[in-house]
């Protein structure tokens, strides 16, 4: 099985993928890693399974697990108002705590008008403050509309409620208990810099007739002034500030780690079931066109991975493409990531991951 998985990844490392680490575990058995290709080109360092890859949305669950962490406590009502937090925010009385993280806020939102600006550093309210100014604000509690500014708001919550920063939160409630010593929030805490694999972006010049629509082909973030038009992969790795995400898409792990985490999950150690039910079951359908997304919890997606239904993430950050699954049929948790990435959705370096997901799990489940 692991040479037939080893094969898989070197096939996608010659169809154009830099580097990629991929871990996963059949119900209570040992986490199994393998790895492929380049963690950096210029200096021709293999990826190995200890490196630290950009998770970007995958964030969110771990997020979402630390706002039911701040439930179990008492510190917060997952139905009430967020005005408590948020006084002055627009609509806030109507905003529910669970609204921010099952994407149904009717929150404006700001990641297509950020630039990619490597010399700022955001703080979570400028964030907010930038949706506000770009995006319109629809009713809460209608379809669910993928949100980053209800996962900034949400760690914003955790810290008013906490009392300490988001990092210093989740490595109490999520990480240490688990034993999760590969992951780090770095808009808010210190982490190992140099275990961080280098990422690398795709941006070639768009046709003259190129769409207009994200699904279409349209590129996802304002790029310019930062990285040119090229057919080459480009080093992406320090385009965009970790602050610039914070509790939307801010973390870096290791697959092995994510793979334990979604474990814990799901098994029942991190939180209590009617907790962990809030994440899980309480779901409606989403359409996220290039997406795998079919329902949406809260921090936790049900999409389709090699023809089965799967719960988990995928994140996305400028040079860097990440997903982790837990399908319950089997028993069967995986995460994969890839340092080479594209604004374009409908690019190899955007999606090309996803079918080699569908692969591996095939071949973990055939044994």
């Amino acid at each position: 099985m692991l040479e037939d998985l080893n094969r898989l990844l070197e096939t996608y490392r010659a169809d154009g993928a830099v580097g990629a680490s991929l871990a996963f575990a059949l119900g209570d058995g040992e986490t199994v890693a393998a790895t492929a290709g380049l963690s950096d080109r210029t200096r021709d360092i293999a990826v190995a399974p200890d490196q630290l890859f950009k998770i970007g949305s995958c964030t969110k669950t771990f997020v979402a697990a630390a706002v039911m962490k701040l439930a179990e406590e008492g510190k917060v009502d997952l139905g009430g108002p967020i005005s408590a937090w948020f006084p002055d925010l627009p609509r806030s009385h109507e905003v529910s705590v669970r609204q921010l993280i099952n994407h149904r806020g009717g929150l404006p939102e700001f990641e297509y008008d950020i630039p990619m600006d490597p010399t700022r550093s955001w703080t979570p309210t400028q964030l907010v403050d930038l949706a506000f100014s770009v995006g319109g604000q629809t009713a809460p509690g209608g379809p669910a509309v993928y949100n980053n500014t209800g996962y900034v708001l949400a760690g914003m919550l955790i810290e008013s409620a906490s009392g300490v920063t988001l990092g210093e939160y989740v490595r109490r409630k999520v990480l240490e208990p688990l034993g999760l010593n590969d992951t780090w929030s770095p808009a808010t805490e210190n982490f190992p810099e140099e275990r961080m694999v280098r990422g690398y972006y795709h941006r070639p010049k768009p046709a003259r007739d190129a769409a207009t629509s994200l699904a279409e082909g349209r590129e996802m973030w304002r790029m310019e002034g930062v990285l040119p038009y090229s057919d080459e992969l480009q080093d992406s790795s320090d385009c965009f500030p970790f602050a610039g995400a914070y509790g939307c898409g801010d973390m870096v792990s290791t697959p092995t780690d994510m793979v334990n985490f979604m474990r814990a999950l799901f098994s029942g150690r991190l939180l209590p079931a009617p907790l962990f039910r809030e994440m899980s079951e309480s779901r409606i359908a989403v359409s996220f066109p290039g997406t795998r997304m079919r329902e949406t919890g809260a921090g936790l997606f049900m999409s389709s991975y090699a023809d089965r239904m799967a719960f988990g993430h995928q994140g996305s950050i400028p040079g860097y493409v990440t997903v982790m699954q837990h399908e319950p049929k089997s028993g069967l948790t995986i995460a994969m990531t890839s340092n080479a990435g594209a604004g374009n959705r409908l690019s190899f370096y955007a999606s090309g991951l996803h079918p080699v997901v569908d692969q591996a799990m095939r071949i973990i489940l055939r044994g």
